[in-house]
């Protein structure tokens, strides 16, 4: 019996431009596994809409599977517990993952990479964090210098195709049921909006940026129209990873016009990641010891009008509404 490669999927709910998949689709049977994993990330796990966009998010990619003839696995629980116990059931020691870079995720991948061969790629980045560097070796700080330099390495590798199909292991393991998990709102159902405005997963990810493409040499000059549809819409799904950068630079980056200044978005997400490569805990300290002495006004009052949309700044209260 063959032993089937395990793809530990994350942030990267796709199965185009995946080179996890990929590399593991050539090697044998392919055991595709998301772990719910709360624990790990502790105080940063998910939020409630997160949640909901996760739930949709698996049931297109489940289907998208099963047309090549797989199917997606669901564990609940530490990531490197799950794995470990799926090697037991399933004889797989091996791992292939995209490479995350959140701290929390760098430690869930070196627990992943003790108890079984983890095999770690680049693939949810313009270009991987930690490599656009300073001509003294050190990483950049600020936006504009890293900038500069990362477009002297673009374009990014062109996008590589979906596998054409994926070998499927002898016998497949138990799998949770997504609906025990509980993603979605019931009491109350507040998602009636989001379900009327996205479409989670890769083909909700393609058609956005296809309803894109054709606007992106206006970008510069649209995108603040809070009246127009000049931003790209794609956040969401680069976020889960159900599109990846690289797919998005060669869709636009000929479109002429203002489109640089989309693809610097493209590089501030970059950036933000080598930041928080550098940075670890800049989720709640500052990278400048002086901004610990910034005043902060003590009005709860406030608080609760920007939170509710009735500050009466018009632009400020119609942003917080939709």
């Amino acid at each position: 019996m063959t032993a089937p490669v395990i793809v530990w999927l994350r942030r990267d709910l796709r199965l185009a431009d995946h080179a996890a998949l990929t590399a593991a689709a050539r090697i044998g049977p392919v055991l595709p596994v998301y772990v719910l994993d709360d624990h790990t990330p502790r105080h940063r796990r998910m939020g409630a809409a997160s949640r909901w966009w996760l739930h949709h998010s698996l049931v297109s990619l489940d289907a998208d599977l099963r047309k090549l003839g797989s199917r997606l696995i669901l564990r609940r629980g530490k990531s490197h517990e799950v794995l470990a116990a799926l090697r037991r059931e399933t004889g797989a020691r091996t791992v292939h993952a995209l490479r995350h870079y959140e701290p929390w995720w760098r430690n869930a991948e070196r627990a992943v990479g003790k108890a079984l061969d983890l095999v770690l790629h680049d693939g949810n980045f313009l270009a991987p964090p930690g490599s656009v560097l300073t001509g003294a070796g050190q990483p950049y700080r600020i936006f504009t210098p890293f900038w500069r330099a990362l477009v002297e390495r673009m374009p990014p590798p062109p996008p590589l195709p979906v596998p054409q199909s994926l070998g499927a292991p002898t016998f497949w393991p138990e799998s949770d049921r997504l609906d025990d998990w509980d993603l979605l709102p019931t009491k109350p159902d507040w998602a009636g909006g989001m379900r009327a405005e996205w479409t989670p997963g890769e083909g909700g990810a393609r058609a956005r940026l296809d309803a894109f493409v054709g606007k992106a040499a206006r970008y510069a000059e649209t995108r603040n129209l809070p009246t127009s549809e000049g931003t790209s819409r794609l956040s969401p799904h680069l976020h889960f990873g159900e599109i990846s950068p690289a797919t998005i630079w060669h869709a636009t980056a000929a479109a002429g016009g203002s489109v640089d200044t989309f693809l610097g978005e493209l590089g501030w997400r970059d950036y933000a990641q080598n930041v928080i490569l550098q940075l670890p805990d800049y989720g709640h300290r500052n990278a400048r010891p002086a901004y610990d002495q910034l005043g902060w006004r003590d009005a709860p009052d406030d608080l609760v009008a920007w939170q509710q949309g009735r500050t009466g700044y018009p632009i400020v209260d119609a942003g917080m509404r939709e």
